[in-house]
């Protein structure tokens, strides 16, 4: 129905490893209710724990139904907002989930393929995002942590059940504010990081409508 709302679901995680706060969380929650054009964004905030991560997401998929997806989560070391192009299966981190679950070297699915590709175009989010002045690029490695995790299982999730739903994940530098050991110049403030997730929204929105279009 035209002029019916649809919802672009925008997703982020609670703080882990003795910090106070998520970069991803402090970004993702500038959004809500922010609009474009029938497009209207809805944030939740995600457990930072492999299993119950995405079985809070596939539940508020079912209930939201979004026309989109964006994932977000926070990659301290990294200097610029990272595109993630695939997910892979493989959960394979240092220090345990806030549940005090620890994976070294397991796959998350052995039905599953080694990877999965994002379902909407990278390059024009990595585009918008460097033209709305925040330093962006794609990525093809999402890590092995949570974050691989959720991606992982979204992309799965929605391949199994034959959505076709555009969803990406993005990963997003510390915040000033934060204890991370990264240097200043690998830091982005809530504010910007908030810009590039809009940036990366509108650019799903755009892909989508000329889709329709065609």
């Amino acid at each position: 129905m035209a002029g019916e709302t649809r919802t672009i679901l925008v997703t982020a995680f609670e703080p882990f490893g003795g910090e106070t706060i998520n970069a991803s969380w402090e970004a993702a929650r500038r959004l809500e209710g922010w609009r474009r054009g029938d497009y209207a964004a809805v944030v939740r905030l995600l457990p930072c724990a492999y299993e119950a991560s995405v079985k809070e997401l596939v539940r508020t998929i079912e209930t939201l139904r979004p026309a989109a997806i964006v994932m977000t989560g926070q990659a301290a070391r990294r200097g610029a907002v990272c595109v993630e192009r695939f997910a892979r299966n493989l959960n394979d981190a240092a220090a345990p989930d806030n549940s005090g679950v620890l994976r070294r070297g397991l796959r998350i699915s052995r039905a599953a393929p080694e990877w999965l590709e994002a379902t909407t175009p990278v390059t024009p989010i990595v585009r918008a995002i460097n033209e709305a002045g925040v330093p962006a690029r794609i990525s093809r490695n999402a890590g092995g942590f949570v974050c691989n995790h959720l991606y992982f299982g979204a992309l799965r999730y929605l391949g199994d059940f034959d959505r076709p739903v555009p969803a990406v994940f993005l990963h997003l530098p510390a915040t000033p504010e934060q204890t991370s050991s990264a240097p200043a110049a690998k830091r982005l403030a809530p504010a910007r990081a908030a810009d590039a997730l809009r940036a990366a929204a509108s650019a799903m929105v755009d892909v989508s409508q000329s889709s329709e279009a065609a």
